[in-house]
């Protein structure tokens, strides 16, 4: 007997799209014992006991609790992209594996992540943007915190990263398995279940006040509206693939994994993980 977990999160942007007949007619008759649980809350967890498989019905946040606790446990993951942004089913639609499966993961200190670990500028709309406004405005929501969240920050880091070290203080950090982010398509050189991370610096502004602002802009515009199609250093900005980094930092920094707040402590390893279990994404 075959038994899977349907886990529909209503707190979604879309989660009018999620039903229990649009799931089965996608997997078919693989599966004869058949449970619907409905998520309602932020304190509500993913449960993977006592089942074989789980249909995530959610956005990359759902996603992303899934994948971390049922790594390791034999439970194979479905994946129908109910969110707002929907990142990680784009850019697998676009160059992803013709089966859509996801082969490997990040992880930043024992914690998976599906695309995306980041901090800094503009990285809280990820999980600070409210359920009510996703619900009512959809995109236009993440949209709307934009001139809010355009804030330099001040993260002082030594990154060490396949045998490059990186020292400064930084506005964003950010270390990315996925061809997208923040709705922009920027990063041409990911190549998908291929080991690697592609890791992002930009650096702070020396000065504080509106003038950093402006400065950051520059380097904002380059990575993420032209985007990188080969490895890039400049005196503000790195671009470069990585397999493992350690980082440490002066101070925790609450990070957005795939749109979830996560705090890593000040010294962590990010790395790339093989996954035992089938993950699919619909």
């Amino acid at each position: 007997m075959k038994r899977l977990k349907i886990i529909i999160n209503h707190m979604c942007g879309n989660s009018e799209r999620a039903t229990k007949e649009k799931v089965l007619s996608k997997l078919g008759g693989e599966f004869n014992q058949i449970e619907v649980v409905n998520i309602k809350n932020s304190s509500d967890i993913v449960d993977v006991e006592g089942c074989d498989a789980i249909a995530v019905c959610g956005g990359d946040g759902t996603l992303n609790n899934a994948v971390h606790n049922a790594c390791g446990k034999g439970v194979d993951i479905f994946y129908f992209p109910c969110g707002t942004l929907n990142e990680l089913s784009k850019h697998m639609s676009k160059k992803g594996d013709p089966d859509r499966l996801l082969r490997e993961t990040g992880v930043i200190k024992n914690r998976r992540f599906v695309y995306v670990a980041a901090t800094g500028t503009f990285t809280p709309i990820g999980y600070t943007t409210t359920v009510k406004a996703k619900k009512k405005f959809k995109l236009l929501a993440y949209f709307f915190k934009v001139l809010s969240e355009y804030k330099v920050f001040h993260i002082k880091a030594d990154i060490e990263a396949d045998g490059k070290k990186f020292s400064d203080t930084y506005t964003l950090i950010m270390f990315i398995d996925s061809s997208r982010c923040f709705g922009f398509k920027f990063n041409k050189m990911f190549e998908p279940n291929d080991g690697r991370l592609h890791m992002l610096l930009i650096k702070s502004p020396k000065k504080r006040g509106l003038m950093s602002k402006i400065k950051i802009f520059f380097p904002m515009f380059k990575a993420f509206w032209i985007g990188f199609t080969k490895e890039y250093k400049s005196k503000n900005m790195v671009f470069m693939p990585v397999t493992e980094a350690k980082v440490k930092l002066e101070k925790p920094q609450p990070f957005c994994i795939d749109g979830e707040r996560y705090y890593p402590d000040e010294e962590f390893t990010i790395s790339v993980a093989p996954i035992q279990e089938r993950i699919k994404v619909f």
